[in-house]
């Protein structure tokens, strides 16, 4: 095994990393995009998109800074849709704006290699703070989205964890068609300790089913018979070996002293908390046990009954009030458990104020009174019953393996004479759009133009609106059609695209989900210069839904929402989306209207060659119809009485096509456009086949070189981890508590004592105010001889305070134990020990710097230097290495700065110091 060192947000990033190499098989092509991840900057995981950007190119992977969480949140499942393993990771008010994606998302069973959503929580509600908190439980446990769905919810409480977890998310998502969902806490994303890395890789080969993934069933019956599928489909996970094995972790519940009389329950950072309760409770001769729990849903039920039976009732701890606590009432009953402590908005509780706790609780439950009533409890549980429940004839209609598609497809024909169409990549289906409706003119001229592309993996998006039910006209053997929420069409094609970059991907949208609700998504994607070509169908109506006002409305024009006509003052003025486009990022643009024979055939002229301009690389391309719908759109009083005038029919397919080719093209002219036409079309698509068949030359490449090439690449960040020669000091806990200002290095200092590898553990936690400049920022380091220590400082239990500001000493001094030491830069200020027992050191550490090694910076580490020549923990040898590893650009200057230290130190206090005690 590789020892790798990285805060937890990092490890799991690494984590998804291996599972995507071991998931392209034995072999791959070597252009394949083995992952795909998009995400948004947000406190407490900016590091990982950072870290994304950097590390891709080593490992053939894709990243995308999404505009938002929103667009994030499909982009990867327009990566999965194609096959490629996808992940985002984000925060709290991230997640929230994820929940109608990840709905979405578990509706599709998607059948690639895996998508993982993540939420490193933050407190809340709202925007709160961003402390590490549990207050996402409730949602991600009992799904924050709407509809009958379950997803894999995974709580690491470690870098290891994070690391094995997202492995074990992606291969459940990909072997069950289920998203998979970790909740981790701030405190362990950002918790830096070792973790291994296997050093060898088992890889196999994957299957990517060829389906129209989709949500929406509208066929009588049909939606039921997917909700049991999927039901069913979770079921069959509830049943997973590996699963069942982990779900949680057991801690001193069965002891060699005594078995636990108490048993706590918690998860990600209050089990490293409740490490520490259990053995400073048993100390006291309090038998107190911990349940950990790794998987939330689904949620070890019969495991936690068990243990209440076996060993006695539950103490629950967790970042927020009543959530873990509800769902486990609901589990083993509200007798089951005995106490709780619960901490939102990001506070932690100290180790000492749960024990407290617990010598309360063991005397009531020793008492006879308790046990009798305890044990009635448990013989009610063991005499619980499931209770009855009517499912209906569909609950076993659908098998498993079963595409829901398929049967919505059938189920639709049922009673229909196929309708026979030209276009082999078009199916039988009867095109029921409405009399006269332009999607039917511009979905035949698709079916064409894709049959002269039958060299070219297609993938064709059509979200909602009437163009959703595009997925009933092409045959998911030649397209592969994809639907995603409304109006995010651009971002997740963005992602197929970017993921399998010789496809041709299209998005195929009304103005309702492109020009309102989906406006931002693309204009970013046109301001990035995706490769991907958008038809949009533009009627200036909410055409789906009922004739709504649209973005594209024009002014004093009836609407059902605006039904004396669009007044621009109350309704704004209609969006012209060739004023809005960027142009460096839109290689071509045309509009067009449809309807008659030339119009028709101009239409699929550009559409070939928006594809043209995709095939060349050139960007995006758009094609804007300017369409006609007879239901919803109304001929203004001038159009009515010209046709009076002229004798015509009042009729509504003649009426909308004169309102749009008089109205709707007076307000979007098709003098509007940019970007060539090619002229040699079958030149240009012979050149490609080649490649787009997978005919041409082609290297492939050894999962195995894959995975040492991930590997040098951790090595050259600093990841992976030599072993140290000076590990052998037997310390039980050595508390550090580094504290200062943004800028001033206090998380260096920590990586460095991190680093220094003299106990075979080390934890270095971390926290920082929002404002990187001139904001607090402390991280507490413990170097231990034991895995369970607990990474956060207790008050009263510091070994050794740094405080490289005065204002911090003031605020954290209560943390020193007694005879401890303090080691400040009073920076002028009169700092005195006062009614304190520790040995305090006042280090003009900042001056130092400043004039001996004319860096202000390097203030940090002359405080390294004071701080080991008083303890003479580690050899100079050791810390200086961890330097150089640490800040390899500045290693020379900061040696200086450390031997600065060590020299003030000896000159001026050496006889003021008092080693801790350990």
């Amino acid at each position: 095994m590789s020892r790798a060192l990285s805060n937890g947000n990092l490890a799991l990033v690494n984590g998804a990393i291996v599972w995507a190499i071991e998931a392209s098989g034995a072999v791959s092509k070597s252009n394949e995009r083995l992952l795909f991840s998009a995400g948004y900057p947000i406190t407490p995981v900016n590091e990982v998109t950072e870290y994304l950007s950097r590390i891709v190119q080593e490992v053939n992977a894709t990243f995308i800074q999404a505009e938002s969480e929103i667009a994030a949140a499909n982009m990867v499942i327009g990566a999965a849709c194609v096959g490629t393993p996808a992940f985002t990771v984000t925060s709290s008010p991230g997640i929230s704006l994820m929940q109608e994606a990840i709905s979405y998302a578990s509706g599709m069973e998607l059948g690639g290699r895996g998508l993982v959503y993540v939420d490193v929580v933050r407190g809340g509600p709202g925007l709160g703070n961003i402390q590490g908190a549990q207050s996402d439980f409730n949602q991600a446990v009992l799904r924050g989205g709407h509809g009958d769905y379950q997803n894999i919810v995974l709580a690491p409480a470690s870098a290891q964890e994070m690391f094995d977890f997202a492995r074990l998310a992606f291969r459940l998502s990909y072997q069950y068609k289920i998203p998979g969902f970790i909740l981790s806490d701030g405190y362990v994303g950002q918790l830096k300790e070792e973790y291994q890395i296997p050093d060898t890789i088992h890889p196999f080969q994957t299957t990517v089913t060829p389906d129209t993934r989709t949500s929406i069933y509208v066929r009588e019956g049909i939606l039921e018979e997917h909700n049991w599928k999927l039901f069913r489909r979770f079921e069959a996970l509830k049943k997973d070996p590996i699963l069942k094995g982990m779900a949680c972790s057991a801690y001193r519940v069965k002891d060699p002293d005594q078995d636990a009389q108490i048993v706590l329950v918690n998860y990600g950072i209050f089990s490293r908390i409740g490490y520490g309760v259990v053995d400073r409770a048993r100390e006291e001769g309090i038998p107190v046990g911990q349940i950990s729990l790794k998987s939330l849903n689904p949620f070890p039920e019969d495991q936690i009954r068990e243990i209440v039976r076996t060993f006695g009732p539950l103490y629950v701890m967790e970042g927020g009030i009543n959530q873990l606590c509800d769902k486990l009432r609901t589990v083993a009953g509200e007798r089951a458990i005995v106490g709780a402590c619960q901490r939102p908005g990001g506070t932690l509780p100290e180790e000492k104020e749960i024990v407290e706790d617990l010598r309360i609780l063991i005397k009531e439950v020793r008492q006879a009174k308790y046990q009798q009533e305890f044990k009635n409890f448990k013989e009610l549980m063991h005499a619980a019953r499931p209770i009855l429940t009517n499912r209906g004839t569909n609950f076993n209609k659908l098998p498993l393996e079963a595409s829901t598609h398929d049967a919505e497809y059938a189920a639709g024909m049922a009673d229909k004479q196929p309708e026979s169409r030209k276009a082999g990549s078009m199916t039988e289906k009867n095109m029921y759009f409405c009399a006269g409706c332009d999607h039917k003119h511009s979905t035949e001229a698709l079916g064409a133009v894709f049959d002269s592309l039958k060299n070219f993996d297609l993938t064709l998006y059509s979200p909602v609106g009437c163009s959703i039910f595009l997925y009933d006209f092409f045959k998911k053997d030649r397209v592969r059609n994809i639907q995603v929420p409304h109006g995010r069409g651009p971002a997740a094609a963005s992602a197929s695209k970017r993921s399998r970059p010789e496809s041709l991907v299209i998005c195929y949208q009304g103005d309702g989900d492109a020009l309102d609700i989906g406006l931002g998504e693309l204009l970013h994607a046109s301001a990035r210069g995706e490769n991907i070509t958008v038809v949009l169908m533009n009627n200036g109506t909410y055409g789906m839904t009922g004739g709504q006002l649209s973005a594209t409305t024009p002014v004093n024009q009836f609407s059902k929402t605006t039904p004396q006509g669009r007044d621009a003052r109350l309704n704004g003025f209609p969006i012209d989306l060739s004023k809005l486009l960027h142009r460096q990022g839109v290689s071509y643009y045309r509009r067009t209207l449809l309807g008659t024979p030339a119009l028709n055939q101009q239409f699929s002229h550009f559409l070939l060659q928006a594809l043209l301009h995709q095939i060349q690389g050139d960007g995006m391309s758009v094609i804007e119809v300017v369409a006609t719908c007879t239901e919803h759109q109304r001929a203004p009083w001038e159009i009515i009485e010209a046709f009076q005038t002229e004798g015509k029919k009042l009729h509504p397919i003649a009426l909308a096509r004169e309102y749009t080719a008089k109205v709707m093209a007076k307000n979007f002219p098709s003098t509007a456009g940019w970007g060539e036409d090619f002229e040699n079309v079958e030149a240009l698509l012979n050149s490609r086949k080649t490649l787009s068949n997978g005919d041409g030359i082609e290297t492939w490449v050894t999962a195995d070189s894959r995975f040492l090439s991930f590997l040098k690449a951790l090595k050259d960040i600093g990841i992976l981890q030599k072993p140290c020669v000076q590990r052998s000091k037997k310390i039980k806990d050595l508390r550090f508590y580094l504290c200062g200002e943004g800028g001033q290095g206090i998380q260096s200092l920590a990586d460095i004592l991190t680093r220094a590898g003299i106990t075979p553990y080390a934890f270095n936690s971390p926290w920082y105010e929002p404002e990187a400049t001139k904001a607090r920022t402390v991280a507490a380091v413990t170097l231990s001889d034991s895995p369970y220590a607990n990474p956060n400082p207790q008050i009263g239990e510091v070994d050794v305070l740094v405080c490289m500001t005065p204002q911090m000493y003031f605020e954290r001094k209560h943390f020193v134990k007694k005879g401890g030491l303090v080691i400040v830069d009073g920076q002028g200020t009169e700092i005195k020990n006062a009614g304190f027992d520790y040995t305090l050191i006042n280090v003009p550490a900042t001056n130092l710097a400043a004039t001996l090694v004319k860096e202000r910076r390097s203030a940090n580490i002359v405080f390294l230097g004071v701080l080991n020549q008083a303890l003479e923990l580690f050899t100079d040898a050791v810390l200086e290495n961890a330097i150089r590893r640490n800040i390899p650009k500045a290693a020379d200057i900061n040696i200086q700065a450390y031997r600065v230290g060590k020299d003030y130190f000896s000159t001026v206090q050496a006889s003021s110091v008092l080693k801790p005690s350990r």
